[in-house]
């Protein structure tokens, strides 16, 4: 059984079938989600889904951004960067996509008989020596032969077989927030951002006329306040911002796509336990920050899935699956790590030479240099 109906517990189950098993998918939502924000697909994601034969649909789903633009608190803007290209520079393919999109083409690529069960939740899980007694939240048992842990960063599989959260999760020291805004201002098919002391946000289109901003702010916060002080919460750390951020703050709607959190990896000795193993967000979150987080995800799910296609010892499978993964998520949350440092700048003279960064990242040299220090590799291609 796998416990996701996200990224990586589609991938999961597209692979597991491919290779002859028949998985069972639940997923706590009561549908598919639309709330998310823009990812930057790559690396193990695009070799992925090129053999999923996926590519062509998500090219056709790209966001389409054309520059960056880089506000200052009166709204004027102070640097404007075609993407062009910087996407030329870069060594590797890219594709610009909405998170829900890529979850939207991982479900139409399952079979007819894969199907995923929607608001459905695992409360107990006990294991066996041949098996795992699941109860649901409808009060049904069933046993599966094994359980695989895609619930995402705050899984309740690891909570059931690991412990607490508390116990693997490293905040990085920033809250983040995305949500739908409407349209005060003419924001073009650009990445508009306003970059201040302690705090950033970011505008940009979605792929139906519409535009979301994303917050990212400075913060110790462990724990956010309930859902429905969540919008007040962000008001007080943005009411002094500058440009349009705290009008549009103020037109959050809860009954829309709504989506914050802290900003925090997870990091674990051990992703699997008897017969239950963790996979992407649940085992190792990298974090918005790393940009490669989706992409990772699809990675790991389809190493998981190959492993245990090559032997009936289900720990021999976890153990490979682990011993393959590891060193390549080390690395990237080790990059996500360092980036964080200036992920937001602390001062006026730090948001300063971040725009002179972005200036800079633009010239074809360092944007080869970034792209390879970004590291949007794969990890198929570490076989």
């Amino acid at each position: 059984m796998i416990v996701g109906g996200g990224i990586a517990g589609l991938t999961l189950g597209y692979w597991l079938k491919h290779h002859g098993e028949q998985p069972t998918i639940i997923e706590q939502a009561a549908q598919r989600r639309d709330e998310g924000y823009g990812i930057d697909f790559s690396g193990s994601g695009w070799d992925v889904a090129q053999r999923m034969g996926i590519l062509t649909e998500l090219e056709g789903r790209q966001i389409q951004v054309e520059s960056m633009v880089l506000k200052n608190s009166q709204g004027q803007t102070i640097v404007k960067q075609p993407l062009a290209p910087l996407r030329e520079a870069l060594p590797h393919p890219m594709l610009h996509l909405m998170r829900p999109e890529l979850e939207t083409v991982l479900a139409d690529a399952l079979p007819s008989d894969l199907p995923v069960h929607y608001a459905t939740t695992i409360v107990r899980l006990e294991q066996y020596v041949e098996y795992v007694e699941v109860r649901f939240n409808g009060g049904r048992v069933e046993q599966f032969d094994l359980v695989i842990g895609a619930d995402g960063i705050h899984s309740q599989t690891r909570q059931l077989v690991f412990g607490p959260e508390s116990q693997f999760a490293q905040p990085l020291g920033y809250t983040f927030a995305t949500f739908k805004i409407p349209k005060l201002a003419d924001y073009g098919a650009n990445a508009t951002m306003l970059i201040e002391p302690q705090r950033q946000a970011t505008i940009y289109p979605d792929r139906r006329g519409g535009f979301l901003m994303m917050l990212a702010y400075r913060s110790q916060q462990t724990q956010l306040p309930a859902p429905d002080q969540r919008k007040a919460m962000l008001q007080t750390e943005y009411r002094k911002a500058g440009w349009l951020v705290p009008q549009l703050i103020d037109s959050i709607n809860h009954e829309s796509a709504f989506y914050c959190d802290v900003i925090s990896q997870i990091r674990m000795p051990r992703w699997s336990h008897g017969r239950v193993a963790l996979v992407a967000d649940a085992a190792h979150c990298l974090t918005l920050i790393s940009g490669q987080g989706a992409a990772t995800a699809m990675g790991g799910a389809y190493v998981l899935a190959e492993e245990l296609a090559k032997t009936a010892d289900h720990q021999a499978a976890f153990q490979a699956y682990e011993q393959r993964m590891r060193p390549f998520v080390d690395r990237k949350q080790a990059g996500a790590r360092r980036v964080g440092l200036t992920f937001v700048p602390r001062t006026r003279l730090g948001v300063q030479l971040t725009r002179l960064m972005m200036r800079a990242a633009f010239s074809p040299r360092l944007a080869r240099s970034i792209g390879k220090r970004i590291g949007f590799d794969s990890v198929l291609a570490m076989v």
